[in-house]
């Protein structure tokens, strides 16, 4: 007999796909700021920029990592904040690839479509309902 409480499958394996975009997000964050021309890192105005942005950047992940949490645990309003930031990322790639933009982006953009359809597919809009 299976648990009426029970966390769909779609929603278990969106929140994977989640966890590792916005682990790969944060990655690609943490190498973009250490792998700045030495240019950059001579100038203090150069950097300033660069290190409030990757600091604004990671406080985004954080908050992104606890919304990706609250989602799997059945909260309605997360599943609908993760599919906003999902349209606006595939938005992004689809400008990112209108100027050339790279293979990483393209992947990160199809993961993130494929979390958010499954959290709402297989049993995941009753499960939303339930909480």
């Amino acid at each position: 007999m299976a648990n009426t409480n029970s966390r769909p499958t779609s929603v278990t394996v969106s929140f994977v796909i989640w966890l590792v975009v916005v682990l790969a997000n944060i990655l690609q964050g943490i190498i973009s700021l250490t792998s700045g021309s030495s240019s950059d890192v001579a100038s203090s105005v150069g950097t300033a920029p660069l290190i409030g942005g990757a600091i604004f950047a990671f406080i985004l992940a954080v908050i992104e990592l606890i919304i990706v949490f609250k989602m799997r645990d059945g909260r309605n309003w997360a599943r609908i904040v993760l599919t906003v930031l999902a349209i606006l990322q595939v938005i992004g790639v689809g400008v990112g690839a209108a100027s050339g933009g790279n293979a990483f982006g393209w992947i990160g953009g199809v993961a993130v479509l494929v979390a958010t359809i499954l959290m709402y597919v297989g049993g995941a809009n009753g499960y939303f309902r339930r909480r």
